[in-house]
């Protein structure tokens, strides 16, 4: 049977109801683990202790001036144990604090109502009643409470039994392949250096390997690792973890970094998101409201732009694009808390959508409808969804990261969209690219190649770096990998280099058709010696761009041949050479020889006889070449 992988709880509720006292006599450690705290009596940052091997407690500051502390160690909790002192009842942290559980979307906790030893039992039960009015419609609604008190022991056992029952009773967190640790402390051992903290949301990782800081960009060594107080050969999801980073310092790590897999999560400034406000909100939201964004265990500050309102009122939901004063990670799904910037107070929540967004077009109705896509969580629909906005060399590990599809199950999603014809594979490396996308680039190949031609008739057709150039955002492999399917199904044609329309033959005027015949006549009269470009225009009476011009037409019907140095010998004569070269009796030749063969200069004989190296009529042997025959 596979072990049972850890869990963790978070303590929430309002300063001084004994939060930090609960924890310290069920796991027997005391989670205020600075000089201040003991000596205040007052959680300030967050405290940590261990139930048993697999349950950890994160113990967090109930009072006001430390939520943004608060908020840090809950956001990667898996039960919450909500404590309500039994003398003081109900307190404005203690609604503060549940609202944030609600927002970021804890879905599991046990209510403890504490100190009972300090009030009598009718008093207990109208506090009890207030706490069941508190919680209803939220994830409490039907959580245990349990009467305690630390300091007779009454009720501790049947409560540490019951979170042991819980913890071991939950699904595990989906695991999305990928490493992902939101760090909240960091620290140094001496004789160790660096050491991070932090519950480790998603995937694992070895002592030995690498991991990337971010958004800092930072490739960092782990050199040892400790999960829930042990040491360990690996980290994996679910684990409370401390790890020992190679080559910084704890002064180049803050909370709210966090270590992910190498190469894989992009920074950014932007992020689409759901945003819900409070209905306890004493104020709107409007255009560029300037908030405090909690996202994991960082706090950013950040501009909300509406999208598709001009406002959001108290109980309110919309679409937001949160332009960040500061560069964050996050993945697809992740909830987050927003607070007034001052006075600071939690206003509102919810989930974020495209941790990768551009900037977005308020007037833009599309956005709207893409983030309602989006909202869904749907596989398939998310997944075609993002491609559509997201052009790039889509991966794999790209579609998980933007998705939030777990990597076990992207494969079957993304074979299903290929098959519905929604994503296109590439034909030479697994990176996908929405079908309408494809079209896209498709159908401005073929406008490209017909502009030019409409600007360029009497050029056979346009380089591949031409083109690539005024195809917008589209990559070299897709743009090969679309043109190569054009090609094959013969609408475009590449010759000698370039490309065109299947279809399109240049068509010459009389008189330039006339002035092309004449050209061709002196070069085939000239036979292995052809006049220089300046000649044949002063013969012909006509400018040397003309000339060049017809030069190209005659090359691409492929009646004359253009070698380097600009010169042009008539398909005819180059044959001619051939035969008179393939005649010889003996096998070998040099230069001199050929030069006196065709009764011309090395100036002329040179390039010939390096294109019949090249179509391997010859082999180059120093300053031999040998006819091959064959």
């Amino acid at each position: 049977m596979a072990s049972q992988r850890h869990k963790i709880i978070g303590t929430a509720g309002h300063i001084d109801h004994g939060k930090s006292r609960l924890v310290r006599i069920l796991t027997g450690s005391d989670p205020d683990r600075l000089a201040e705290e003991q000596e205040r009596g007052m959680t300030i940052d967050l405290g940590f202790a261990f139930l048993q091997k697999n349950i950890a407690f994160i113990d967090v500051p109930g009072h006001e001036k430390f939520i943004k502390n608060m908020v840090a160690g809950v956001s990667t909790i898996d039960i919450a144990l909500f404590v309500v002192a039994a003398d003081d009842g109900v307190m404005p942290q203690t609604r503060e604090h549940l609202d944030i559980l609600n927002l970021l979307n804890v879905r599991h906790g046990i209510i403890v109502l504490s100190k009972i030893d300090l009030v009598e039992k009718e008093w207990i039960d109208m506090v009890e009643e207030d706490i069941r009015n508190l919680v209803k419609h939220t994830f409490l609604e039907k959580a245990p409470i349990f009467r305690v008190s630390a300091e007779t022991g009454v009720g501790i056992e049947a409560l540490r039994q019951a979170i042991v029952q819980m913890a071991e009773s939950l699904p595990d967190r989906v695991n999305r392949g990928l490493f992902w640790m939101p760090i909240d402390r960091s620290f140094t051992i001496k004789g160790h250096g660096t050491v991070v903290t932090g519950s480790v949301l998603s995937g694992s990782i070895q002592s030995g390997e690498s991991l990337e800081l971010l958004p800092a960009r930072r490739s960092l060594r782990i050199r040892g690792i400790q999960t829930h107080g042990h040491p360990a050969k690996t980290a994996t999801i679910g684990d409370r973890a401390a790890l020992n980073v190679q080559n910084i310092s704890k002064n180049d790590i803050t909370r709210g970094d966090v270590l992910a897999s190498p190469n894989v999560f992009s920074p950014s400034r932007l992020l689409d998101a759901t945003l819900y406000l409070l209905p306890s909100a004493a104020k709107s939201i409007t255009h560029l409201t300037r908030v405090r964004l909690h996202l994991g265990t960082r706090e950013l500050m950040a501009r909300v732009k509406l999208l598709g309102t001009d406002r959001i009122e108290s109980g309110d939901k919309a679409f937001v694009q949160f332009v960040c004063e500061s560069e964050t990670v996050a993945q697809k799904g992740d909830p987050f808390v927003i607070r007034q910037y001052s006075p600071q107070i939690t206003i509102g929540g919810g989930l974020i959508l495209d941790t990768n967004p551009s900037p977005h077009k308020r007037s833009d109705i599309n956005i709207v409808q893409h983030l309602q896509k989006l909202e869904t969580f749907d596989p398939h629909e998310t997944i075609e969804t993002l491609a559509r906005h997201h052009t790039d060399n889509l991966t794999l590990d790209d579609i998980s990261k933007l998705s939030g599809v777990e990597l076990e199950d992207i494969n079957t999603v993304v074979n299903d969209l290929v098959s519905q014809g929604k994503l296109i594979i590439h034909s030479k490396k697994p990176i996908y690219l929405h079908s309408i996308a494809y079209d896209e680039f498709l159908e401005e190949i073929r406008n490209r190649v017909d502009q030019f031609h409409r600007r360029e008739p009497l050029r056979l057709g346009i380089t591949k770096a031409n083109l690539l150039a005024q195809i917008s955002d589209i990559s070299n492999d897709w743009f090969q990998h679309a043109l190569d399917g054009l090609i094959e199904q013969e609408e475009l044609e590449l010759r000698e280099g370039l490309i065109k329309n299947a279809s399109f033959e240049i068509q010459l005027k009389p008189v330039e058709q006339h002035l092309a015949d004449k050209i061709y006549e002196l070069l085939d009269k000239a036979e292995f010696a052809p006049p220089p470009i300046k000649i044949i225009a002063r013969e012909l009476y006509t400018s040397a761009d003309k000339v060049l011009e017809l030069l190209g037409v005659l090359q691409a019907r492929e009646k004359v041949m253009r070698f380097e140095g600009d010169l042009y010998f008539t398909r005819q004569n180059i044959e001619k050479a051939k035969e008179q070269l393939l005649s010889l009796t003996k096998q070998e030749f040099t230069v001199g020889e050929f030069r006196e063969m065709l009764n011309t200069s090395r100036k002329y004989v040179l390039p010939i006889l390096g294109y019949f190296d090249e179509t391997g009529v010859t082999l180059r042997s120093g300053d031999i070449r040998v006819i091959n025959k064959r």
